[in-house]
């Protein structure tokens, strides 16, 4: 039915420059298809495939924001001109076809790469338990205003290369997410003690971007509202007083996030009292602002997006593994053929092709676009 999906089809506006078809967004998801930190022939033909297939958004995956921070061989950099000149051709495609192209910046901290990010990795505190890893430093404040420098560096080169937002990554355990959680930032100065001080480092970093970029590019946050460790970690009670702080800052969207790399395993399968966590943690946190909230998490179709909209929820459902699966999801859907969508598994199986030495980039079980090698089996 042409008609179906109301909600789904409504427009709708972020920030001060993005205005978006409908409802449906490619969240997040590194498939490593870059080269020495710039987007490949390669990787541009899967995003037109994506922004071709009916969504009104795509949100780029770890874009590192300087040499000193690096995970995969294959991800995304924004630190030098010749980052910008790959990236632009694509974010000139998603503006012409009505689907804006927005830059994720990333630092790894704790969690990148030790060799690739020169030997050093910065986290808030002394790691704990499993989380202790060689070569991790205790961030100080010189350090921290290093940080927020790189991160409005990027911004600008965002902004070069046509972009119109950029979106912090401040979840999955990443160094910004690692500041707001109380799991692994123990510290007792500015940076610090409560959810708030907690959460000064992201708020420092979008002053560095406001200042830098002249206010001339909007900042969307993906958001870790639960790192699934019950009382050690991130809660979305906790972040009852961040939400409105990041409003008055002038953050444009929050895309809410759970999972740190400790407990990502929650998220490899779909399981119905994770989802449930999730889109109760995402009505609460929608229910601190007046933000636009977005989320992705195991949502496989459109009729599922139509139902959370319904539900009030969210007002953006992020997909990135349904689309990754069936880039035409969206429109095939739109057009009352939904029934020959190839639907995504959610086995997983693509994140653990990241982690595969045996393979070069990320892989899907359903679409013959990028099927995974028969010879590659995973239990």
């Amino acid at each position: 039915m042409a008609s179906g999906y109301p909600l789904t089809r409504q427009s709708i506006t972020l920030g001060r420059h993005l205005n978006l078809k409908n409802r449906v967004y490619f969240a997040p998801m590194g498939i490593d298809l870059g080269r020495e930190g710039c987007l490949t022939p390669q990787m541009l033909t899967f995003y037109k495939g994506i922004i071709d297939g009916g969504c009104a958004m795509v949100v780029l995956a770890n874009s590192a924001v300087d040499a000193s921070t690096r995970l995969h061989e294959g991800g995304l950099c924004l630190y030098e001109q010749r980052h910008v000149h790959h990236l632009a051709p694509l974010i000139d495609y998603g503006r012409e076809n009505a689907c804006p192209v927005v830059v994720q910046l990333q630092h790894y901290g704790s969690q990148g790469d030790l060799a690739r990010s020169g030997g050093v990795l910065l986290a808030p505190s002394r790691a704990v338990g499993s989380r202790s890893r060689r070569g991790t430093r205790v961030m100080t404040h010189e350090d921290a205003r290093s940080v927020c420098a790189q991160f409005a560096h990027a911004a600008r080169l965002a902004q070069q290369a046509g972009a119109r937002m950029v979106q912090l990554q401040a979840s999955n355990g990443y160094l910004l997410s690692s500041f707001l959680s109380p799991y692994s930032n123990r510290r007792t100065d500015r940076y610090g003690g409560s959810p708030l001080r907690r959460a000064r480092l992201l708020l420092e970093v979008m002053d560095a971007i406001v200042e830098a970029t002249q206010g001339g590019i909007d900042i969307s946050v993906r958001l870790g509202i639960d790192d699934c460790l019950g009382d050690k970690g991130q809660q979305p009670a906790l972040l009852e007083q961040v939400v409105p702080a990041l409003e008055r800052a002038g953050v444009a969207a929050l895309m809410c996030s759970a999972a740190i790399k400790e407990t990502f395993h929650y998220m490899l399968r779909a399981d119905p009292r994770v989802h449930a966590m999730l889109v109760h943690g995402v009505k609460h946190i929608r229910e601190l602002t007046s933000l636009p909230v977005g989320f992705a998490g195991f949502t496989g179709s459109l009729a599922q997006a139509e139902a959370l909209l319904e539900l009030g929820v969210t007002d953006l459902v992020g997909m990135s593994r349904a689309l990754f699966a069936d880039n035409d999801l969206v429109n095939k859907s739109l057009q009352g053929k939904p029934g020959s969508v190839h639907a995504c598994r959610f086995e997983g199986n693509c994140f653990r092709d990241k982690s595969n030495p045996q393979l070069d980039r990320v892989y899907c079980c359903v679409n013959d676009r990028y099927k995974r090698p028969a010879s590659i089996r995973y239990d």
